[in-house]
């Protein structure tokens, strides 16, 4: 038994013990999601794949009963673990990004929003009804790994709709470092323009162990570091000559320089210059002091052999943290471009692994769904130097399968290896029991009515708060007989979670100092 397969069985064996309920049901419904999750349309049709020993309804058991009460945070540890147990390298890369789950007809589903999902239609916003949700990934340290677009996704959680999914990701990194006890280690982040934000910026800044190589907007504004000696009297200033990112004009010679190469899928090569200007600033807030973060700038070029630009604009990217001194240009340049992996990872666990096709109007229910698609793209992670390579037709002429049974083969892609996962469960069988009949349930009685569930209004974002013109909410007096209501209940806890997220305060706290109270 190879090295390999041995990690899968055994991380197969301990994430069995994670499931105190329905832990049978579930590894199935985990297999069949992994090995045929391309293969069906729906949930309910993988009932009928030969990994899942049980009937269609055991999938709602499955999720209802046996993720809800799954050791999730057990879970995470146990698959960062796994992915880095042979690397004593003190360095972790981080993927950071934010998904659209769509869900336009599901009237009763609670706190659907409008949030940003592509649209390919002229003149349409980018924009759909549903939820969004929140990923943590980690980047292999692997360059076989790197190239075939692999990651390891470690933590997925809803965004409400009262909060900023930026924000939601940026703390929901820091949170996890102190869960898994990693703020010893040089925790390197890679997220897009979105995270460039000051909230975020001030989130990395607190957080010693934390280095952003972020994204910036063509269109900012940064500024150099103030010559102190040209005011010797009164207020310092903060902030030096301000540098236009689309103006050259405004841009001074840079402090450091470097050149690599890059080769596309083609065989074309490029020259990547690279241009950093160190202590650079961007103006700040009352609350966050900007002047005090500098950060490294760093502009990317490319060009071909014939010393043409190949992209219009070049890339900004804003170096940012206490240890940012420690990533070297190429480096900086490197990382950011593994980015883009986990646009393949949502990618992939759409359309291969069913992640927004759960049709379900209990939110819990969903999110769990959604934990558990990136639990099974964890298995063919781990899964993928066992399987056997299997290709399709037209991908037998690609250059990098040409002679395949004459040589080593490369590593599998995500695809690939789900296309080869179930064959690989013949030989490693699975930790779950056999399926027992246990009799017919008595079900409904005759006559028996289902509650019906209520329909639940979409949540608009504003810039500006609008006006309160309805009455406040006062529980407990004579005059509010429709206290109960549960739309009214709803409304008033968004606005306490609301408030309590702009103070930066756990709802457990507010309780706990809610109770102590005289």
């Amino acid at each position: 038994m190879s090295p390999e397969t041995s990690t899968l069985q055994t991380f197969r064996s301990k994430l069995f013990e994670l499931f105190p309920k329905r832990r049978d049901a579930t590894i199935n419904l985990l297999d069949a999601l992994s090995a045929n999750g391309h293969q069906c349309r729906s949930v309910v049709q993988l009932s009928e794949t030969p990994q899942f020993e049980r009937q269609y309804s055991s999938i709602t058991d499955a999720i209802a009963d046996g993720l809800s009460h799954a050791e999730w945070n057990l879970i995470e540890k146990m698959v960062y673990q796994t992915a880095t147990h042979d690397h004593t390298q003190k360095t972790n890369k981080f993927l950071l990004d934010c998904t659209a789950n769509p869900r336009p007809f599901a009237r009763t589903l609670e706190d659907r929003t409008v949030t940003h999902a592509p649209n390919p239609a002229p003149g349409n916003k980018p924009i759909t009804v549903g939820h969004q949700y929140s990923t943590l990934a980690l980047l292999p340290k692997d360059e076989a790994d790197r190239k075939k677009h692999w990651l390891v996704p470690l933590s997925t959680q809803r965004v409400n709709s009262f909060e900023k999914g930026n924000e939601v990701g940026m703390k929901h990194l820091v949170q996890y470092l102190r869960e898994h006890e990693l703020t010893d280690q040089l925790n390197i982040c890679m997220a897009d323009s979105l995270y460039s934000s000051k909230k975020c910026r001030a989130i990395v800044s607190s957080e010693s162990s934390i280095v952003g190589i972020l994204r910036l907007n063509s269109a900012r504004n940064v500024y150099f570091a103030p010559n102190t000696e040209s005011s010797p009297h009164g207020r310092h200033k903060e902030y030096g000559e301000k540098m236009k990112l689309n103006d050259l004009s405004s841009h001074q010679p840079c402090q450091e320089k470097t050149q690599t190469q890059w080769t596309n899928r083609k065989g074309n090569a490029y020259i990547v210059s690279i241009e950093c200007w160190n202590d650079m600033l961007i103006r700040g807030t009352r609350d966050y002091h900007a002047a005090k973060h500098p950060f490294r700038l760093i502009r990317i070029t490319v060009k071909n052999q014939k010393n043409e630009i190949v992209f219009k604009k070049p890339l900004w990217l804003a170096v940012t943290g206490k240890r940012r001194n420690e990533i070297s240009l190429i480096d900086a340049y490197q990382d950011y471009r593994a980015r883009y992996d986990i646009e393949h990872f949502f990618r992939f666990c759409k359309q291969k692994l069913l992640m927004r096709s759960y049709q379900t109007a209990n939110v819990d229910h969903e999110v769990s769904w959604w934990k558990f698609c990136a639990l099974a793209y964890c298995q063919l992670y781990l899964a993928r130097k066992q399987v056997t390579m299997t290709l399709h037709r037209w991908e037998e002429y690609l250059p990098q399968y040409k002679g395949i049974d004459q040589k080593q083969p490369s590593l599998a892609t995500p695809s690939q290896t789900q296309r080869g996962f179930e064959k690989l469960l013949e030989q490693i069988g699975t930790p779950a029991n056999n399926c027992i009949a246990r009799g017919r349930a008595s079900g409904r009685t005759l006559g028996q009515k289902q509650k019906k569930r209520s329909k639940q209004e979409i949540v608009f974002k504003s810039s500006s708060p609008p006006k309160n013109t309805d009455p406040p909410i006062l529980l407990g007096s004579e005059k509010t007989a429709n206290d109960s209501d549960p739309q009214t209940i709803e409304s008033l806890l968004l606005s306490v979670h609301k408030q309590l997220n702009d103070i930066d305060l756990s709802p457990s706290e507010f309780a706990k100092r809610l109770l102590n109270t005289e």
